[in-house]
């Protein structure tokens, strides 16, 4: 079942009236039919089970069947400081895909990849709609904010408050898979590039309040790390221990 991010005026009463790129994403990528059942997720939060009625070029139009709040939000809320690696679109995709919240492109000591700043307006606007993209798929209720690429002083300075912050370095006394997120509402990974972060930046980290933790014995690429370590927190956290709800009317 399709699954798809709209804004909240796009559905009047039982009515989905829907244009533009998502309209086009149903009826030329997914070749979504009428008769055929699809679920969007509107700005607000709320989910809504849709039969389509008429698919038209750049137009799709459906009737609601059910509405009810979305779920697949994780209640830990994660942020992952990524440092730029090449792989980045599938670093975005698969953070969005395994539930953070946001994702800080940083540019730190030992990443390969420099930035071009003509294209910095282009890159980001691309990371966001890969982050949609990916989080439609996984049928998640919000779309990660991606956000600018910036300096890791910066990326941590702007991170909220009460964040609880973890820097990610091969050789860490204490194992991420064992850290209890107890009371926390909100979590923050530093992950590194290829060879990881450089000891001033754990040093810089670790004046910022942040522990250090491992991801186990194995080396990870840096495309992995990211999604491994948010996968622990949030198992760590029960976020995994619960299914995803089925449609109103189909049972378990």
């Amino acid at each position: 079942m399709p699954r798809l991010f709209i804004s909240h005026e796009q559905i009047e009463g039982s009515r989905l009236d829907l244009e533009g790129d998502g309209a086009h994403h149903l009826g030329s990528a997914l070749r979504v039919r009428p008769g055929e059942v699809l679920r969007v997720v509107d700005d607000r939060g709320e989910e809504h089970g849709v039969r389509v009625t008429a698919v038209r070029r750049g137009r799709v139009t459906g009737e609601v069947l059910w509405s009810r709040r979305a779920a697949g939000e994780p209640r830990l809320r994660v942020h992952v400081v990524q440092a730029l690696i090449r792989e980045m679109d599938q670093v975005v995709a698969t953070l969005a895909e395994v539930g953070a919240t946001a994702v800080h492109p940083v540019v730190t000591r030992r990443s390969v990849t420099r930035p071009d700043p003509e294209r910095a307006d282009a890159r980001l606007r691309h990371w966001r709609e890969v982050a949609r993209a990916a989080a439609e798929l996984a049928h998640r209720a919000a779309v990660p904010a991606v956000h600018p690429l910036t300096d890791l002083g910066r990326a941590v300075r702007e991170l909220p408050a009460d964040v609880r912050l973890l820097a990610c370095s091969l050789d860490a006394p204490a194992a991420l898979a064992r850290i209890d997120p107890g009371a926390a509402t909100t979590m923050a990974l530093a992950v590194g590039p290829e060879g990881g972060l450089a000891p001033d930046e754990l040093a810089a980290l670790a004046e910022a309040g942040a522990q250090t933790v491992h991801l186990g014995p194995r080396v990870l690429p840096a495309a992995h790390a990211g999604a491994l370590a948010v996968g622990l927190l949030l198992a760590r956290a029960g976020e995994l221990d619960a299914a995803a709800p089925p449609p109103p009317g189909t049972g378990p």
